[in-house]
């Protein structure tokens, strides 16, 4: 009888979703994701990052990265907050384009997260010799610039980055 409470009780731990706050919101890490592993990048930026590991180098990333101007937004309208997410979004991809080979960039789409416009691109390139992709989102949001990203080598032809795109997409902001 006890060993049944204690497989009951390891299966409610197992399944149970990691969850990171954020301050503004919550995302759902998904399952097989380690971390976190955080880095203050100063200047008011921060960022926060997950894994899912594919050998003792390499794995999948879903991160998180905030940037806060120490300044208050004045209110904006969808459209303003549509075009500095955009605006900002392409800022913190050409970062990752000079770390790539053969970049690639898709178009800016618009998606609503928890009901607020947020910026999507995905990108494709090359690092030492080996494939990548990724999907990079840009939420401007309580006075912050938060940047969401996930990149893979194009061997697992996606299959953890839709995890990661998942949860970004899942994301519940703080009102």
């Amino acid at each position: 009888m006890t060993f049944r409470y204690f497989y009951l009780l390891f299966f409610l731990v197992s399944v149970q979703v990691q969850a990171y706050d954020f301050g503004d919101g919550s995302i759902k890490i998904p399952e097989g994701f380690e971390g976190p592993v955080t880095q203050n990048m100063g200047q008011g930026a921060s960022a926060i990052a997950y894994t899912y590991p594919h050998d003792s180098n390499t794995g999948t990333l879903l991160q998180i990265t905030t940037w806060n101007p120490g300044q208050s937004f004045p209110q904006m309208t969808n459209e303003e907050l549509k075009s500095g997410s955009e605006q900002y979004l392409l800022q913190f991809l050409s970062g990752v384009q000079r770390k790539r080979d053969s970049f690639k960039k898709g178009e800016v789409e618009f998606i609503e997260v928890s009901g607020h416009p947020v910026a999507k691109i995905a990108w494709s390139g090359a690092i030492q010799g080996k494939e990548v992709h990724g999907i990079m989102y840009c939420l401007v949001y309580n006075s912050k610039i938060y940047s969401f990203h996930t990149q893979d080598f194009s061997s697992f032809k996606g299959k953890y980055t839709k995890l990661a795109v998942s949860a970004f997409e899942s994301i519940e902001l703080k009102r």
